[in-house]
């Protein structure tokens, strides 16, 4: 294991949300259902989940007409945000990576495709906490929130993440707890790739000060 960061003072660490820091293909699937329900759309919800990173509404419209667009992803958030927050769960060595971080002096910086309000509720109600939470940006448009908030890398399940790393110039860190392999990491970028984030302490030297 690479230990990215020995000595580096006061970690700033860039996190994905959604199958990095938390579970949301329960919570996911029971707003598709909602919006299948509500507005008699066929959505394949186990193909839709399959693909988590990409914007919602960017997915939604590949199975709902331009005309109920915005009633769906309407009914989605809604959904999501209301009852699916039940559903949601925080991913192993989330809580500990989190704390790693601020134990450290470092900030955690969680820049999502899910939209800011969103991110912060499902962190809540995952008792996680992170420093800073941008939100509506996917791939290599997360690399402007990451040098903005000078990010020494940046965490995540997707090869989008590791685009918006590299975009960024700082390194992409893969964590399996998503859809895609650690080949599917690496040729995206990643500098590293661990099977979860009970593994995140490791890119670490030394003992916390």
């Amino acid at each position: 294991m690479i230990a990215l960061f020995a000595g580096q003072p006061a970690p700033r660490i860039g996190f994905d949300l959604d199958l990095t820091l938390i579970d949301t293909r329960e919570a996911t699937a029971f707003a598709l259902e909602s919006v299948n329900a509500s507005l008699g759309t066929a959505i394949d919800v186990d193909e839709f989940v399959r693909r988590l990173g990409p914007p919602i509404r960017a997915e939604l419209s590949r199975w709902v007409a331009d005309e109920l667009l915005d009633q769906a992803a309407d009914q989605f958030r809604s959904a999501f945000v209301g009852p699916g927050l039940q559903f949601l769960e925080p991913l192993p060595g989330a809580a500990a990576a989190l704390a790693e971080v601020s134990a450290r002096g470092g900030k955690s910086i969680v820049i999502t495709s899910r939209r800011q309000h969103i991110a912060e509720v499902a962190l809540l109600a995952c008792g996680l906490s992170a420093d800073v939470v941008v939100g509506g940006m996917t791939g290599t448009e997360k690399a402007p929130a990451m040098r903005q908030n000078a990010a020494g890398c940046y965490v995540g399940d997707h090869p989008l993440d590791m685009a918006g790393a590299a975009a960024a110039g700082v390194p992409g860190i893969g964590v399996l707890t998503g859809s895609h392999s650690e080949k599917d990491l690496h040729d995206a970028g990643a500098a590293v790739v661990l099977a979860s984030l009970l593994d995140f302490r490791h890119l670490f030297e030394g003992p916390v000060a």
